[in-house]
C-alpha cells in the first residue's frame, strides 16, 4: 500500500505540516545540479546554509527522536515525522535550513502562546513540545518538535471529487479558525500568512500505540528515489543520497466526518507583533494578499489578517478561492478584487497604472485584458459558481437565504479596501453567521467527539 499523496496535493508541498513557506529562497539561480524528482524538496537547497540531509531511520536529540517517515517540506525546512523513544508517542519534527535557522522565531512565538491561560481559540495553536539543534555539513539546523496532523486542509480538497468539504464540517473548520485568529489578535499576534496549506486536520484517534511496522502496515511504507548529479559526478558533501516523498496519513476532504474535523493553525515564520514590529509587505499567496500591502505605505496590522481570514474562509466553504487567478500577477489580483467588490479608495485608484485595461474611470466593467468571455466576474457570480452550484452538483446542502445573507454579511465586512474599516476578529467572532451556524456545528462537534471517545 503507497502512502503517497496525488500530484496536485504535493505541488505546493503542504501535506500534514503547513511548511509552504511563500518566502523567496536565497539560493542563487542557476542550473541545477540534480536531476529532477518529482514531489520533494530541492536537491540544489542541500548545500552550506540549506537543508540537514536526513534518511529514515536517522536519530535526532541525543537518540530521542527516531526519523519513521517525511511529512512534507517548505523552502525553508522538511518535516519529519519520528517516533519519541522517551515518551512513546509519534512526533513532527521541523527541521529548518541552517540559513533559516538564524532568523526563525516561530519556536519562541510557539512557545509564548503555549504559556497563555488557555481560552477560546487557544486549542487550535499547536503546542510545542521540544526545541534542539543539529549540527550537519551544511551548518547547524534549528528543530521544532510538535504534535503530527493527519494532511493540511488544502491537501484534504485536493484530493476529493468535488473539491468540497461537507457543509457541517466546512461550518465547524471556519469557527475554529476564527477562534484561533481571534485569540492570536487578543495577544497581539499578526499570523500573516493564512492559507489552506497552514491548517492541519488533527489525527481523531492517536498513532501513538501502533509500532513502526503497524504504521506502515496501516499508512504505507516510506519511498525515495536516488539522488543522481546530472553531470554523472558522485554526489557533493552534505547531499543525501535517496530522496524521500511524503507520507499520506489523511483522507480527501469528502470523507472528513463531522467530529473528526479538529484542526491546527500552523506556520508562524511569518507572524510578527504589530506594535513591536513594523511590517509592511506580505509574504503570503498573492491572491490573498490584503490591497493595502499594494497601495498603501502604511504597515500591516490586524485588518491584514482579516481580509485574509475571509479569502481563506470563503475558500472552505466553497471550491474555488474567491480571487482565483492565473497568472496570480498583481494586476489581475486588483482586477478581480474591484470585479467582486467595487472600485478602490480614489488614492488608490489614481495609483494603479493598468486599472484601464480592465475598467473605465468609473470603476465600470469595459476593458479587455480579462480574455475572451469579456465577463465581469461579480460577487454575485462567483457565489453562484465557488459555491451554489458546486454544492448542488456534489448532492451537497446549499446555503438558505438566511445563512447566506449574514454569511455574505460577514465576509463583506472582512473585506473592505480600507483596513481600518473592517471587522475585528471579535466582531467576526460574535458575527451573526458565528452564532447561527459556525459556532452551533463547531459544538456538535465537539459532542460527536466526546461520544466516540465515551464509546471506544
Amino acid at each position: 500500500m503507497s502512502n503517497h499523496m496525488s500530484p496536485t496535493v504535493n505541488e505546493m508541498s503542504q501535506d500534514a505540516t503547513g511548511t509552504g513557506e511563500s518566502r523567496p529562497l536565497t539560493t542563487e539561480p542557476g542550473k541545477p545540479q540534480y536531476s529532477l524528482i518529482e514531489f520533494v524538496e530541492d536537491m540544489d537547497r542541500y548545500c552550506p546554509g540549506g537543508y540537514h540531509p536526513l534518511k529514515i531511520g536517522d536519530v535526532l536529540a541525543d537518540g530521542r527522536y527516531r526519523l519513521v517517515d517525511k511529512l512534507g517540506y517548505g523552502g525553508y525546512s522538511t518535516v519529519w515525522l519520528a517516533r519519541d523513544i522517551r515518551e512513546a508517542r509519534y512526533v513532527a519534527v521541523k527541521v529548518i535550513t541552517a540559513d533559516g535557522s538564524s532568523c526563525s522565531p516561530e519556536a519562541n512565538l510557539m512557545d509564548f502562546l503555549g504559556k497563555l491561560p488557555s481560552t477560546s481559540g487557544a486549542e487550535i495553536i499547536p503546542p510545542l513540545l521540544d526545541e534542539f539543534w543539529v549540527t550537519g555539513p551544511n551548518g547547524q539546523h534549528k528543530c521544532n518538535v510538535t504534535h503530527p496532523a493527519r494532511m493540511s486542509l488544502l491537501a484534504a480538497r485536493e484530493d476529493s471529487i468535488f473539491h468540497l468539504f461537507p457543509p457541517k464540517v466546512a461550518h465547524s473548520i471556519i469557527a475554529q479558525l476564527i477562534r484561533g485568529v481571534a485569540f492570536l489578535h487578543s495577544n497581539n499576534i499578526v499570523h500573516a500568512d493564512l492559507h489552506l496549506g497552514n491548517i492541519l486536520v488533527q489525527f481523531f484517534e492517536s498513532i501513538d500505540c501502533f509500532s513502526t511496522s503497524e504504521l506502515y502496515e496501516e499508512f504505507g511504507e516510506p519511498e525515495s528515489e536516488p539522488v543522481v548529479r546530472r553531470d554523472g559526478k558522485p554526489l557533493s558533501d552534505g547531499v543525501p543520497d535517496h530522496a524521500f516523498t511524503s507520507g499520506w496519513y489523511g483522507v480527501s476532504g469528502d470523507e472528513l466526518t463531522h467530529g473528526n474535523e479538529s484542526i491546527y493553525l500552523s506556520d508562524f515564520g511569518e507572524s510578527f507583533n504589530p506594535h513591536t514590529t513594523p511590517r509592511y509587505s506580505s509574504n503570503t499567496l498573492p491572491h490573498l494578499q490584503p490591497p493595502e500591502a499594494r497601495f498603501s505605505d502604511g504597515p500591516l496590522s490586524f485588518s491584514s489578517d482579516i481580509w485574509t481570514l475571509a479569502c481563506t474562509i470563503w475558500e472552505i466553504f466553497g471550491q474555488r478561492p474567491l480571487f482565483e487567478i492565473f497568472p496570480a500577477s498583481a494586476d489581475h489580483v486588483t482586477a478581480a478584487q474591484v470585479e467582486a467588490l467595487g472600485i478602490l479608495p480614489t488614492e488608490w485608484w489614481k495609483k494603479w497604472e493598468k486599472r484601464n485595461q480592465w475598467f473605465n474611470e468609473e470603476g465600470e466593467f469595459g476593458g479587455t485584458a480579462r480574455g475572451p468571455d469579456n465577463v465581469c466576474w461579480t460577487w454575485d457570480l462567483r457565489f453562484e459558481f465557488s459555491i451554489q452550484k458546486p454544492r448542488a452538483e456534489a448532492g451537497l446542502e446549499i446555503p438558505t437565504e438566511e445563512e447566506r445573507a449574514v454569511f455574505e454579511a460577514m465576509l463583506r465586512s472582512m473585506l473592505k479596501f480600507r483596513p481600518e474599516e473592517r471587522a475585528t476578529a471579535s466582531e467576526v467572532l460574535n458575527s451573526e453567521w458565528m452564532k447561527g451556524w459556525g459556532q452551533p456545528a463547531l459544538e456538535e462537534s465537539w459532542t460527536h467527539d466526546s461520544s466516540a471517545q465515551d464509546s471506544g
